[in-house]
């Protein structure tokens, strides 16, 4: 969808970064490749990675890591588009969160579950220090963590709202898919809702419809993604 993002919204929005770790194998120089994330309910980006990839090894003797996103659709000229470094450091969620950040990332990387029975496998959240959004011209800057609220007010609800939405409502979601990105998904899923806006799958591929308000609760949410379905129908019944 066009329109300039905050940097909040484009960590939202992202669904891979290269992860730059310190390098243990050649000490002093940083090692980085391309990682899937998903932001936690507190707003940490969380990694799931092998004890056997090189990033495990490099974060068990030096977690500070950084994160760097980038749009995609910006291929063509990606230095003119938008981009965030997230610097970090690397730690294991707790127990009380890791059911919770697993089942969120398992519905946005579907292929990921087959690994959850592997023993050599393990969820990392990266706890912000500082981050680096260039926005566009003139959108350049430092941005400290307390001066970035990336948490999810509706954490604690967003699996039952995620089975509402696919159990009841496939075709409002096949609706959003249709007018605000142009995909006539066969199979559209709802991955994930927090107060900015909602994840999708259509047929595999990810999409992010922002809100035009922040929802800060159920209801909230109720009225954003009912406003958002009207504007869909509205403009394709032609009123």
């Amino acid at each position: 969808m066009p329109g300039q993002r905050t940097a909040s919204e484009f960590l939202r929005a992202g669904r891979y970064g290269v992860l730059a770790t310190q390098s243990r194998s050649l000490p002093g120089y940083p090692f980085g490749s391309i990682t899937p994330y998903v932001l936690s309910a507190v707003g940490e980006p969380v990694i799931y990675i092998s004890t056997l990839a090189e990033h495990t090894k490099n974060i068990g003797a030096d977690p500070r890591v950084s994160l760097t996103v980038f749009d995609p659709a910006d291929a063509a000229d990606p230095q003119a588009g938008a981009r965030l470094t997230c610097i970090a450091e690397a730690h294991a969620p707790s127990a009380d969160a890791t059911g919770a950040v697993a089942e969120r990332y398992y519905r946005f990387f579907p292929a990921a579950r087959a690994y959850a029975g592997m023993h050599d496998f393990s969820f990392y959240a990266l706890r912000p220090v500082r981050l680096r959004y260039i926005g566009g011209f003139g959108k350049i800057g430092w941005i400290e963590p307390h001066e970035i609220d990336l948490s999810n007010p509706l954490a604690d609800a967003e699996a039952g709202i995620v089975e509402h939405m696919n159990g009841d409502h496939a075709d409002a979601l096949r609706a959003y898919c249709r007018h605000f990105f142009g995909r006539d998904a066969q199979q559209a899923t709802l991955v994930g809702a927090d107060a900015d806006g909602v994840d999708l799958l259509a047929d595999g591929v990810a999409l992010r419809l922002p809100f035009t308000a922040r929802a800060e609760g159920v209801e909230a949410l109720r009225q954003q993604l009912i406003a958002r379905l009207r504007e869909a129908r509205e403009t394709a019944s032609g009123a």
